[in-house]
C-alpha cells in the first residue's frame, strides 16, 4: 500500500506553483499552518508578481526612498499598498492646533516637519506604539510661515513679512543656528526652494528672486530678480538643478506656469495650454527632468511633458475642490490634498479615476 501524499511533503518548487494560484490573504493564513509553509511564503519568490510596480509602496525611485522609513520587503509592499487602496489605516494624533491656519508639511526619512502660524516643528518618526518625540521646535519666530522646504542640512522658510529664514537641522551647541534675509521681498513669501547653494523664492508681489545661500555674517544681494506680474504661489527646481518652475495665481497677463533657466533666469521651456483665467497653480512636483505635475485652483492635477511643452494627462478632483498640495512617488502614485474637509485623494497615473479618498474623521 502506497503512502498518503501530504501537501507539506511536496517539493518547494511544486508548492510555489500551487501557492501562486492563492490570494494573498490565503497565503497569510497558509503561512500559519507549519514552519515550512511559513518559510516559503515569507520568501520574496511568491511576492514578486504581486508586488510588481505596486501603488504607494514601489520604492523604486532613489529620491522616494530618501523619505521612506522603513524600506519594505516585497510581502510588506503588497500588504501596505492593499491597505492604502482600500482605505484601511490607523489614526495617531501627534499634534493639535486649535487656531485656524494653513499648515505646511514635509516628510523626510526620520522626521515629519510641520509649520503653522509662526511655529515650525519636527517630530521624529517612530514605531506606532511609541510616544511622539519633538526634535525641532521653533515658535514665536516673529512672522507667520507661508511655506518652507527641508533640503540637505537646512530648513528654509518664507514668511508673511517678506523675510527668508534659515535653520540647521542639527543643533550646534545649545540651539539650531538661525539667520535670515530681512525684507527679501516686499510682500509675503509664498514659495521657496533650495538647489545646492542657491535659493529661489517667490512672493505675492509677483517677484521671483534667486539668492546665494547666506551665512550669519553677511547676506549678498539677490543674484537675479524676475517679475512675472502675477501673485506667485509655488516654486520648484527640477531634479537636474538646471531650471525651475514658477506657479502663479493665473490672474495676470501671462500664463500661470513658467519654466526658467537657473543660470540666466530666462524662459527655458514654453508651455502651451488654453489657460482659464484664475486657474492658478498652488503646488508642483517634478516626477523626472521631463515631467512636471501641477495642481491648483482649476481642481485638476495636470501632467506636463517638457519635451513637447504640453499637458499630456489630467485628473479631476472627485469633489471639484481646489487642490492645495500634491505628492508623488516618482513612478505611478499621486496623493493630492483638497480644499474640503481635510481630504487626501490617492491616484494611480495609469488610471483615469481616483483610487481612494482618505477622509478626516473627528
Amino acid at each position: 500500500m502506497t503512502g498518503v501524499w501530504r501537501l507539506d511533503s511536496l517539493p518547494s518548487d511544486v508548492l510555489i506553483l500551487i501557492f501562486n494560484y492563492c490570494h494573498a490573504f490565503d497565503l497569510v493564513r497558509l503561512s500559519e499552518v507549519c514552519t515550512r509553509f511559513y518559510d516559503i511564503i515569507h520568501d520574496d519568490t511568491l511576492w514578486k508578481k504581486r508586488s510588481n510596480q505596486p501603488l504607494v509602496t514601489n520604492q523604486a525611485s532613489a529620491k522616494f526612498r530618501e523619505r521612506c522609513n522603513p524600506l519594505l520587503c516585497l510581502r510588506k509592499k503588497w500588504h501596505v499598498s492593499h491597505n492604502w487602496q482600500y482605505g484601511r489605516y490607523k489614526k495617531k494624533f501627534i499634534f493639535s492646533q486649535k487656531a485656524k491656519l494653513m499648515p505646511w508639511l514635509q516628510l523626510t526619512d526620520d522626521i515629519l516637519w510641520w509649520s503653522g502660524g509662526d511655529r515650525l516643528c519636527g517630530f521624529r518618526r517612530s514605531e506606532p506604539l511609541r510616544g511622539t518625540v519633538l526634535v525641532f521646535n521653533e515658535n514665536d519666530i516673529g512672522s507667520d510661515i507661508c511655506k518652507f522646504v527641508v533640503k540637505d542640512e537646512y530648513i528654509v522658510s518664507g514668511h508673511r513679512d517678506g523675510s527668508l529664514k534659515f535653520w540647521t537641522k542639527a543643533k550646534r551647541g545649545d540651539d539650531h543656528i538661525c539667520f535670515s534675509i530681512d525684507r527679501a521681498h516686499s510682500s509675503d513669501v509664498n514659495a521657496v526652494d533650495k538647489i545646492g547653494q542657491i535659493i529661489v523664492s517667490g512672493a505675492g508681489d509677483g517677484i521671483v528672486k534667486v539668492w546665494k545661500l547666506p551665512n550669519r555674517r553677511y547676506t549678498e544681494p539677490a543674484l537675479a530678480s524676475i517679475n512675472v506680474r502675477d501673485r506667485i504661489w509655488s516654486v520648484v527646481a527640477d531634479p537636474t538643478g538646471l531650471k525651475f518652475a514658477v506657479g502663479s495665481s493665473g490672474n495676470g497677463d501671462g500664463p500661470p506656469l513658467n519654466i526658467f533657466d537657473i543660470e540666466c533666469c530666462s524662459i527655458s521651456d514654453i508651455v502651451k495650454h488654453n489657460w482659464r483665467r484664475g486657474a492658478g497653480i498652488l503646488d508642483m512636483v517634478w516626477d523626472n527632468p521631463h515631467t512636471l505635475l501641477t495642481c491648483g485652483y482649476d481642481t485638476y492635477i495636470r501632467k506636463w511633458d517638457m519635451r513637447c511643452g504640453m499637458c499630456v494627462s489630467s485628473w479631476a478632483d472627485p469633489t471639484s475642490a481646489t487642490l492645495y498640495c500634491i505628492s508623488s512617488d516618482y513612478q505611478h502614485t499621486l496623493v493630492s490634498g483638497t480644499q474640503f474637509n481635510c481630504k487626501a485623494v490617492l491616484w494611480d497615473q495609469r488610471q483615469k479615476h481616483y483610487i481612494q479618498v482618505m477622509p478626516y474623521v473627528t
